[in-house]
């Protein structure tokens, strides 16, 4: 008798009693396809050893959000990939859930500076467009389990308000669209969490997506508030033009001959929302649109601590430089 491990089993919430799932017994369609798919059912075992690892690390409020996301993301998955389509198609759309999951879940339980992170998401294929496909929707944030403080519940309050309008937003004509929405955490200290937002959608119809990143940088102590310019940088340096000129080199060599007006590169380079604190430097990152065009794609760069440090402010909240 083989038996697998069935990821619907990890929603019980005593994980001791977690039952192994029966491939001789299974009865609905995605316990069948898990089945009769080696790799998937690797993916699902997988997957089910990180959920139940993650669930031993968080609070109680932390394993309940973890366990509503479960839910969503096995409705989801019914949802989208047992819709009325070619049957040689639902082993592909199965596979790629399954290992979007498991690397959302990489993100469950993970200590990143002094704070252990898990993660709050939400998922939707519920809506379908006029041709009968599902709109994708899922948008998922980090939220600190551990240790909680008031401003620590405050940015989780503001990571869960971003997350919650992009899974309802949408800039499409028939105003739906497959919508994704990621935040990941790049730097988190005591005195400062830095996340990047990818937010992309997809019109179906239209001959491709959009979509964009923003920086969300919080100050935590003393006073909880967004990242500006002045927490970073000393006002009285040459640091907007030090981080324009980073980026025109790069933007220009990406180019490859095609022209780069200077004033868009200084305006994105010195764009807060265009910024992320990372344990090697600022990261910069230039949308497709603000300065190239859609095919060359984003731009990232990165300039190490070690370079700005003329430019920085006295008590700049970034990594301890050797």
């Amino acid at each position: 008798m083989i038996k697998r491990a069935l990821v619907i089993a990890c929603l019980i919430p005593t994980i001791a009693s977690a039952a192994s799932f029966d491939c001789d017994n299974a009865h609905s369609p995605l316990e069948k396809a898990v089945c009769a798919d080696p790799a998937l059912s690797t993916l699902d075992s997988s997957i089910a050893t990180s959920y139940n690892a993650a669930l031993q690390r968080l609070s109680s409020d932390g394993q309940t959000i973890l366990r509503d996301g479960q839910r969503q993301w096995l409705q989801f998955v019914r949802d989208l990939c047992f819709t009325p389509q070619d049957a040689s198609e639902v082993g592909f759309c199965l596979t790629k859930r399954y290992t979007d999951r498991l690397k959302d879940l990489s993100t469950a339980a993970v200590t990143i500076g002094p704070y252990l992170f898990s993660r709050s998401d939400y998922f939707s294929a519920t809506t379908l467009d006029k041709a009968g496909r599902p709109y994708e929707i899922h948008a998922g944030a980090p939220r600190i389990d551990a240790p909680l403080s008031p401003a620590i519940a405050s940015w989780n309050d503001a990571m869960e308000k971003k997350r919650t309008m992009r899974a309802v937003d949408s800039d499409c004509g028939s105003r739906h669209g497959d919508e994704y929405s990621s935040l990941e955490v790049n730097y988190a200290s005591a005195k400062v969490i830095s996340v990047k937002a990818t937010d992309w959608e997809y019109c179906h119809g239209t001959p491709h997506g959009q979509g964009g990143t923003t920086g969300l940088t919080y100050i935590i102590e003393p006073r909880l508030h967004t990242l500006e310019a002045a927490d970073l940088f000393n006002m009285d340096t040459a640091w907007k033009d030090f981080l324009t000129s980073r980026s025109y080199e790069a933007i220009k060599k990406k180019a490859d001959g095609t022209s780069v007006e200077r004033d868009r590169v200084e305006r994105a380079a010195i764009n807060i929302r265009g910024w992320t604190l990372t344990q090697d430097g600022l990261l910069i990152t230039i949308d497709p649109y603000t300065v190239l065009a859609y095919a060359f794609g984003t731009t990232e760069v990165i300039i190490p601590w070690s370079d700005l440090k003329p430019f920085l402010a006295p008590n700049a909240p970034i990594p301890p430089m050797t």
